[in-house]
């Protein structure tokens, strides 16, 4: 497993209110190799997912867990946004020994609360995560059975593929990194396997 961290939409779904809201850490799916067009540069990224405590949403004539998530890239700088916000949810500053490789997998499948903010830009609005917090002593939040892990290096990971939104499957397509291992290849052939069964 390679998720360590170191140091240097649906719009018909009704949305949630601006609030804080108890939640779970039920996904953590890595974009790969990415290029900022805005900096100019390439880093690796990746998305945590959480579940909104007993928030669910109706898809497809199913009731689904409500979800939330929020992209970041992967370090722990001093003023990186994954630092700030993990140390915030634990509680606690990482010590040098963390800094040093963190492994993303201890953040699965463990409770938080997100303060989300409806904001609206070119016309849409938008539910961010804008602060996130560790839960209050003696709180607790539904531990799930079934977590996923996409992680571009480990192809151990790659068959919860299918598992992923579209949209982030969209992002993931577009990494840098995909021809390293043959991953590029893998979901060329998912991909063509899911769309004939589409059309089947």
């Amino acid at each position: 497993m390679s998720m360590i961290a170191k140091s240097e939409g649906n719009s018909s779904i009704e949305r949630l209110e601006d609030g804080v809201y108890p939640a779970v850490s039920s996904m953590l799916i890595d974009l790969g190799v990415q290029l900022s067009e805005k900096f100019g540069k390439s880093s690796r990224k990746f998305i945590i997912v959480w579940n909104i405590e007993n928030e669910f949403v109706e898809i497809n004539g199913e009731q689904q867990p409500r979800i939330i998530c929020k992209e970041y890239t992967m370090t722990l700088g001093e003023k990186s946004n994954l630092r700030k916000d993990l140390q915030a949810w634990r509680g606690k500053q990482f010590t040098p020994e963390e800094l040093e490789g963190f492994n993303l997998l201890n953040i699965l499948n463990k409770g938080c609360q997100l303060q989300i903010l409806n904001t609206e830009n070119n016309g849409k609005t938008y539910s961010n995560i804008v602060s996130i917090m560790a839960l209050p002593k003696g709180m607790q939040v539904t531990s799930l059975e079934n977590t996923v892990v996409f992680d571009t290096y480990d192809d151990k990971t790659w068959e919860n593929y299918t598992k992923v939104p579209s949209w982030i499957r969209e992002k993931i397509k577009k990494a840098e990194n995909l021809k390293e291992n043959g991953l590029d290849l893998y979901i060329k052939a998912v991909d063509e396997n899911m769309q004939a069964t589409e059309d089947s």
